[in-house]
């Protein structure tokens, strides 16, 4: 039986990660990192989740690289320094990589060393709207390096950035006609 007067059936408010406010944000905690299940979806190859002091959520998407599109050599310098720059939070300055013989093995394998010790390690991110040349209408963690650091940081590396977009958009208002719907015009 279906009962729509129970409680489980009501609305409830969205949390949005840091109230919406966009830099530093302390205590964050990786919740989970998902990895796709479907291949034929076009969701990203790894999914992971940061969860706020509130248990507000954002995400960050990585995807595996192709190595036939035109910009595959600067995808792989991005991916791969923030790869570098996350294990680095969890593992230390000084951690030693091992080589890697493919973009899939680097992806894989940078994030099962996260997976080891992220769900347990609170750390400070940076929050913005995208950048300014790329604004998002979401809060999101910053899509480049520094963007997440150990909370025994003493002395952080987060701030903003000129390109850091730290106000969400809002859209225009949509322009409404004075004239009639049904006036005849001759």
């Amino acid at each position: 039986m279906i009962n729509l007067n129970e409680n489980s059936f009501d609305s409830t408010s969205v949390s949005i990660f840091n109230n919406g406010v966009a830099g530093v944000v302390d205590n964050v905690k990786l919740s989970k990192i998902e990895r796709k299940t479907d291949p034929n979806s076009n969701n990203p190859d790894y999914k992971l989740i940061f969860v706020d002091s509130n248990n507000a959520e954002v995400n960050m998407a990585f995807w595996y690289l192709d190595q036939n599109k035109d910009t595959f050599a600067k995808d792989l310098t991005k991916q791969g320094k923030m790869m570098k720059h996350l294990v680095n939070c969890y593992y230390g300055e000084n951690f030693t990589f091992p080589t890697f013989n493919t973009p899939k093995e680097l992806l894989d394998t940078c994030m099962n060393l996260i997976m080891q010790k992220a769900l347990t390690t609170p750390v400070r991110v940076y929050a913005t709207y995208g950048t300014t040349q790329y604004p998002k209408k979401y809060i999101q963690i910053r899509n480049y390096v520094p963007f997440i650091e150990p909370m025994n940081v003493t002395t952080s590396r987060l701030s903003s950035n000129s390109i850091d977009q730290m106000t969400r958009i809002e859209e225009d208002a949509v322009a409404t006609s004075s004239m009639p719907a049904d006036s005849n015009i001759i």
